[in-house]
């Protein structure tokens, strides 16, 4: 491979690993117009709680995530990217943890777990929902831009328990700002705004 195709391969890899990680931040932070600009319109998307359009996911996850969730974390872990031309194929290693709301647990994992397990963390409200298992995304470029055509999810294993969530006591107590949906977040103020005071502790 010459120079040149070294670079320009390098170059798509890394816009196409912006486009999967800019799914996570529009996730977590419940941002409908940032996760619009994921999928290319005529995209598809196998969720396993969704098939069909992308574009029509894209209003459909997020009120999903948050009639479910007080708070959710999607991180990517191995990424493994394959670049032809225009077209690119993905493995994205996914781990999520996420917050169930209060009287969602039934309805998220059913009535087993829920007579067995369900309010009993320091956290009794709310139960924690974690899940590790894959993207596995075709993406294409389209006048110099690329999004994801389609995707498929795939479970790997999960695990449910009890949260315990601290917010009063110890460091956690210490702890701001806290994350939220929204552009509320502080991630919408540039990362760290200059209006951020530092207090000694």
């Amino acid at each position: 491979m010459s120079r040149r195709a070294e670079l320009e391969d390098l170059v798509a890899r890394r816009d196409v690993y912006a486009v999967l990680t800019r799914y996570c931040r529009a996730l977590d932070r419940a941002d409908v117009e940032l996760m619009r600009t994921v999928y290319w319109p005529d995209g598809v998307d196998i969720h396993g709680i969704y098939s069909g359009n992308a574009a029509e996911f894209v209003e459909f996850i997020i009120s999903e995530i948050t009639q479910y969730f007080e708070m959710g974390t999607h991180c990517l872990l191995n990424v493994d990217i394959k670049v032809d031309g225009d077209v690119a194929c993905s493995e994205s290693y996914l781990y999520s943890a996420c917050r169930v709301r209060e009287n969602m647990t039934e309805a998220m994992f059913g009535s087993r777990y829920f007579k067995m397990r369900g309010g009993r963390g320091l956290d009794a409200g709310n139960e924690q929902f974690v899940m590790a298992g894959r993207y596995l995304d075709r993406l294409e470029r389209r006048n110099g831009e690329w999004r994801i055509a389609k995707r498929q999810v795939v479970m790997d294993w999960n695990d449910s328990n009890p949260s315990n969530q601290i917010l009063d006591e110890g460091l956690f107590k210490t702890m701001r700002p806290r994350g939220e949906w929204g552009h509320g977040d502080p991630v919408y103020g540039n990362i760290l705004p200059e209006s951020v005071e530092i207090v000694a502790a």
